[in-house]
């Protein structure tokens, strides 16, 4: 993805590439998959500077234990430029209809 702003002034424009890419493969009703994410935007881009430089590999495991219900728990490992490094580990419910 490339995200581009200029702004209504007619300032700097500001150009913030992004990109993930998964694998994944379904066992009955497991499916396991592991992400890589990226996203690089300037430190003087005055709407989503807060994501400056990010990358790192999420996995995971989805159950889907219904047509119309799945449970979700990911680990994610994020790099970061300039500011620590995060762990976050998370739990999803999901419901359709």
């Amino acid at each position: 993805m490339l995200i581009r702003h200029t702004p209504d002034d007619g300032g700097r424009s500001f150009n913030t590439p992004g990109f993930y890419t998964q694998v994944s493969h379904q066992w009955k009703q497991y499916r396991p998959y592991f992400r890589y994410q990226y996203v690089n935007a300037s430190p003087a881009e005055p709407v989503i500077a807060y994501a400056g430089l990010q990358h790192g590999p999420p996995f995971g495991v989805r159950y889907d234990w219904s047509y119309f219900a799945a449970l979700k728990i990911q680990y994610d490992y994020s790099f970061r430029r300039e500011i620590p490094d995060f762990n976050q580990l998370g739990l999803q419910m999901a419901f359709t209809f």
